[in-house]
């Protein structure tokens, strides 16, 4: 009796209930801490999604982590929307910090091996995905993203092995064939090209074939070019290098001969390249051509950017001279149709220096005072192993002896075994 007085009087009736209270709002608070977190990150991936809207997405994400900061998932969407936005070193210290605090972490392994790939930094992302599978030993994706990146690395019999584990999977069937196909350890390629004069000049004709094979280092190209112009014939022999020299780091190195007199005799060439954030690689390099009387520098530095579908590049061509230094700019873009295969694309230039494939070409091309030239060119893969290419331009040259003015017209094919 005395026990049921107690619990009935006012003051334990009263610390019971404050008591109560107590839990029920620390309950309520959690609660609807949380689902402010929740319905956060739902607005968030709604305007990234439907709106496109990213950095929007990653206000209202940031917001979320402010309330949740161990709140992974919403760390990893906000990585993503900072890599789709070229913003790749922001994405990796986001992923970063979630792999610190859980290694496993699904969702976070997989958004870093895409960022690593879209990066080209293959080998940190392989990296990853050893990581992805030391947790997930039986998880398709690590296994297929490992295999992929096996094989971009030149590393095809890793990468098959990989595959063997996922043979009844259809994106280890298609890796596979993909595989084979860069396993295929030629690819032969023939282009010709027409040049055709205002004024009755005689036309010029061009013709190419090479031949390229990758190697574990990069890939290397032989070739040898034809050319018919002033009523004579020549030819020129040339190598081309593609040399990986670390993660995000390669080289283009070039050397030629001709004994012809409408070619240069001798042409070296280096650019060294470099990926940088945001997508984009720099180029800087320099092309020596010697005529046989004498030889001639060019400087070259060029900056691309990828985007979606999209490329564009900017490059300078400068050639120091007793009068001056000469220079040219150049400009290019591309829109990618299926796979790097496909695409089209236009190019232009104006100035003083040689650009391109014209450095390349003739002595007279260094006494120029302007030139301009405008071109579009597409290439289409029409099939598993052929790819054909056309492009056709028009240029204007003021040189010694006049002003030159053409319409110039490529088509090619290439066939890989």
């Amino acid at each position: 009796m005395r026990d049921a007085i107690a619990y009935k009087s006012p003051r334990v009736r009263l610390a019971i209930a404050a008591m109560l209270a107590v839990v029920g709002s620390a309950l309520l608070n959690q609660q609807a801490f949380a689902q402010s977190s929740d319905s956060l990150y739902a607005q968030a991936r709604k305007v990234a999604f439907d709106e496109g809207d990213y950095e929007r997405a990653r206000a209202l994400g940031y917001r979320a982590l402010e309330r949740s900061p161990n709140y992974h998932g919403i760390r990893v969407f906000v990585a993503r929307t900072l890599a789709w936005d070229g913003m790749r070193d922001s994405a990796r210290t986001e992923l970063q910090t979630v792999l610190d605090r859980a290694p496993d972490h699904y969702e976070g392994l997989k958004a870093m091996i895409d960022v690593e790939s879209w990066s080209e930094r293959y080998r940190s992302a392989l990296e990853y995905a050893d990581q992805g599978r030391k947790h997930y030993q039986d998880d398709s994706h690590f296994i297929e993203k490992r295999a992929a990146l096996l094989r971009t690395l030149n590393r095809p019999q890793e990468a098959r092995a990989q595959l063997d584990v996922i043979l009844s999977n259809e994106f280890a069937k298609a890796e596979l064939r993909r595989l084979r196909e860069a396993q295929r350890r030629y690819t032969a390629s023939l282009s010709y090209r027409h040049d055709a004069f205002r004024g009755g000049r005689l036309p010029w004709r061009f013709g190419t074939f090479t031949l390229s094979r990758p190697t574990p280092i990069g890939s290397v190209i032989g070739r040898i070019q034809y050319a018919n112009r002033f009523s004579t014939n020549g030819l020129k022999f040339g190598v081309d290098a593609y040399p990986s020299l670390v993660s995000g780091l390669y080289a283009y190195l070039n050397a030629g001969y001709s004994s012809s007199s409408i070619f240069p005799r001798y042409r070296l060439g280096g650019s060294l390249y470099k990926s940088l954030p945001w997508s984009m690689t720099a180029e800087i390099g320099a092309r020596h051509l010697n005529f046989g009387g004498g030889g001639t520098t060019i400087y070259t530095a060029s900056l691309t950017k990828y985007r979606g579908r999209y490329m564009y590049r900017a490059g300078t061509y400068l050639t120091p001279g007793s009068t001056g230094t000469s220079a040219s700019v150049n400009a290019m873009a591309r829109r990618y149709l299926s796979g790097s295969q496909t695409y089209v694309g236009a190019n232009a230039s104006i100035g003083s220096s040689p650009t391109g494939a014209r450095a390349d070409a003739f002595e007279e091309d260094f006494q120029q005072t302007r030139s301009w030239s405008v071109s579009a060119h597409a290439q289409v893969a029409v099939a598993q192993r052929t790819v054909l290419g056309i492009s056709i331009g028009y240029d204007s040259e003021e040189i010694v002896s006049g002003t030159r003015r053409r319409i110039s017209s490529t088509v090619s094919v290439s066939y890989e075994f």
